[in-house]
C-alpha cells in the first residue's frame, strides 16, 4: 500500500540556471535522488518522509525536467550530470549518496565517473542500461523509442500527447512504470495530473524529452562501450531492479551484476520500473541496510 503523499514546498537554487527541487529532513548523510526521463521529484514522494528519519533529502528536477526549465541548458544525461553535480557541491558540504531511478541511475554513474570526490555512493533502481537482450525489445518500449526517430521525434511526442487526456497519460504512464496490479494512491494520482497540466504549458518540455532520450540512445548504444563506464565507478553501489521491468529488462541489469561483482545487488521479484512507488517499505528498508553497512562509513 503506498503512503499518502507528504506536503513540501518547492525550492529553487540558480545553478547556471533555475533549478527546481523538494528537500525534507536535517540530519545525517545526504541523498540527492533523481528521477528518470519524462518523470520529476514526484517520483519519489512515496518514499521521502520515511528516508528523512536518518537523512537530509533532496529530490532533484533534472534540466527540462518538473519544475526546472532548460534556459539555455542541454537536457542530455551528460548536461545533466553536471547539474547533479553542482547542485551536490552547493547544497551540501559533505560526500552525497546518489539514489538514481532509470534516467536518473545513468545520469548518477556518469556524476559519479566526473566528479568522484562528491558522491560517496550509488543507489541504482532500475536503472537505465544497455539491451544486452533482444528479449527486451517489447511493444512497451515503442512509446519511449519514438522521440529517437530523426526530424519526426518531436512531432511524434506532441501526437501522443495530443490524442490523450491529461488522465490517459498519467494512467498510461503509470501502467508502463508499475507492475500488475499496483495501485496508485489518489493522493499522487492527482498530484502527477496537476504536475502532467503544467508540463503541457510549458513549450520546451518536448524538445526537453526527446533530447534527454536521445541522449540516452547514444551512451547506452554498445553495451562493450558503456562496459568501460561501469568500471571507472569506484565508489559503493547498490543495484536494485524489479523482475517486472517493462522499461529497462532485467537481462540487463543481471549483466551489470556480472561486470561488477562488487556492487550488493537484489533482484525484486513481481517489480516493476519503479520499486520506490510499488512497495515503498521495502524500497526504504533495501535502501536503509545497505546505507547502514561499514562500506559507506564514514561520509
Amino acid at each position: 500500500m503506498l503512503t499518502t503523499v507528504p506536503v513540501m514546498k518547492s525550492h529553487f537554487i540558480d545553478v547556471d540556471g533555475a533549478v527546481h527541487y523538494q528537500e525534507v529532513g536535517e540530519d545525517g548523510p545526504v541523498l540527492v535522488l533523481i528521477h528518470g526521463i519524462g518523470a520529476s521529484y514526484l517520483s519519489w514522494y512515496p518514499v521521502m518522509d520515511a528516508l528523512a528519519e536518518q537523512h537530509r533529502v533532496l529530490a532533484i528536477d533534472l534540466i527540462g525536467h518538473g519544475f526546472t526549465p532548460p534556459h539555455g541548458r542541454k537536457a542530455t544525461v551528460h548536461r545533466n550530470a553536471e547539474l547533479v553535480a553542482d547542485f551536490a557541491d552547493v547544497m551540501s558540504d559533505q560526500q552525497v549518496i546518489l539514489v538514481g531511478n532509470s534516467m536518473g541511475g545513468l545520469v548518477a554513474m556518469l556524476t559519479a565517473v566526473s566528479r568522484p570526490d562528491l558522491v560517496a555512493g550509488l543507489v541504482l533502481v532500475n536503472t537505465a542500461l544497455p539491451i544486452v537482450s533482444v528479449r527486451s525489445l517489447s511493444r512497451e518500449r515503442q512509446r519511449l523509442a519514438w522521440p529517437l526517430l530523426p526530424i519526426v521525434g518531436n512531432s511524434a511526442a506532441r501526437y501522443y500527447y495530443h490524442e490523450r487526456s491529461i488522465e490517459q497519460e498519467v494512467d498510461e504512464t503509470f501502467a508502463l512504470v508499475l507492475s500488475e496490479g499496483t495501485q496508485v494512491e489518489p493522493l499522487h494520482r492527482a498530484a502527477a495530473i496537476e504536475l502532467a497540466r503544467a508540463r503541457r504549458e510549458m513549450e520546451w518540455s518536448i524538445p526537453a524529452f526527446t533530447e534527454a532520450a536521445r541522449s540516452i540512445a547514444i551512451e547506452l548504444a554498445s553495451a562493450r562501450r558503456f562496459r568501460k563506464t561501469l568500471h571507472q565507478i569506484s565508489q559503493p553501489t547498490l543495484l536494485l531492479h524489479g523482475t517486472d521491468d517493462q522499461v529497462v529488462h532485467p537481462a540487463s541489469a543481471e549483466w551489470a551484476a556480472r561486470e561488477r561483482p562488487d556492487w550488493a545487488f537484489e533482484m525484486i521479484p513481481a517489480m516493476g520500473h519503479t520499486p520506490q512507488i510499488e512497495d515503498p517499505e521495502l524500497f526504504v528498508s533495501l535502501l536503509e541496510k545497505w546505507i547502514d553497512s561499514a562500506v559507506l562509513q564514514p561520509f
